[in-house]
């Protein structure tokens, strides 16, 4: 069904298209429309815009449906949500992840199934060994796992092995003192680390990493969620970051960029300052402009 052909099915369900009163039954309308066509109660701003349309004799019915038909915020009611675009990007970005054989994982708990996040979210490939660090159950980020973390995993692929505490101490958790690994991940969990910890928990990767080990992350990109939000956009994080600080972090800690990409490129948001979540419908789900983009990950080596 087209926009004009809701729009007017919508129409039909009020009673006139001649302005309205200035009356209670107004606002009414108003407050009806925005349950049945935006699925929410009314907001202060809208509810400040309609009266003021009522007040000045400019208000109808048709004009009301109208403008929340072709608003931004319906026309994403009827596309993937905007949270669950930033997942397609990511599991687009992980099919172009290397593999390796022995991997740790720094925040890699996942709610749902034993075999980590990094697999739920398409790993295309599967590891000798996976060492996945969260905090202990009770206290992880998406909530309490429905399996048990207190014993070591075997599948048809390798071995899994759960370690609880904090990134922040993850030089004094036992058992992964004297281990080298072909990747180090970090999904989304970097903006979770206090700022003043992050160079030495990079000294304490730089350190366990293979001769040709790589160190992998994504976060959220500052350059965008600045303009989504004053604050961040997850009251959990300690900080996020640009890809140019972060990069300037990385040089200092001996690691080298040997691949970067961008999730999510939202140009429009980045040159207009104002942020537009319909224009992620329009690009592709990765990009080489990082800058412009609402996610961006980075593959690093050591110098």
């Amino acid at each position: 069904m087209t926009i004009q052909a809701i729009s007017a099915k919508i129409k039909r369900m009020f009673y006139s298209s001649m302005p309205i009163k200035k009356d209670s039954s107004s606002m009414k309308a108003v407050r009806t429309a925005y349950e049945l066509i935006l699925q929410r109660p009314i907001d202060a701003d809208g509810k400040s815009y309609w009266q003021d349309q009522i007040k000045n004799g400019t208000f109808s019915k048709p004009l009301l449906v109208d403008a929340l038909v072709n608003s931004p915020e319906y026309q994403m009611l009827k596309k993937t949500p905007f949270h669950e675009m930033v997942h397609l990007a990511r599991v687009e970005w992980m099919k172009h992840l290397p593999k390796g054989s022995f991997i740790l994982d720094i925040g890699g708990s996942s709610p749902n199934i034993d075999q980590g996040a990094l697999i739920e979210l398409g790993y295309p490939h599967r590891p000798k060994q996976l060492f996945i660090v969260d905090l202990p159950p009770d206290e992880q980020y998406w909530g309490k796992p429905k399996f048990p973390q207190d014993r070591d995993y075997i599948f048809s692929w390798g071995i899994l092995k759960y370690f609880h505490g904090r990134a922040e101490s993850i030089a004094s958790l036992k058992g992964l003192q004297n281990i080298k690994f072909d990747i180090i991940y970090m999904g989304q969990t970097i903006e979770h680390i206090v700022p003043e910890f992050l160079p030495d928990i990079l000294d304490w990767i730089s350190d366990h990493l293979s001769k040709d080990g790589k160190f992998i992350f994504d976060t959220p990109n500052r350059l965008i969620t600045s303009i989504q939000s004053d604050s961040f956009i997850d009251p959990d994080h300690k900080i996020e970051y640009t890809p140019d600080q972060l990069e300037s972090i990385l040089r200092k800690h001996n690691f080298s960029i040997s691949n970067s990409w961008g999730l999510l490129p939202m140009p429009m948001t980045f040159q207009l300052k104002k942020f537009s979540p319909q224009e992620v419908y329009d690009h592709a789900l990765l990009s080489e402009d990082l800058k412009v983009c609402y996610l961006f990950a980075f593959s690093c080596t050591r110098n």
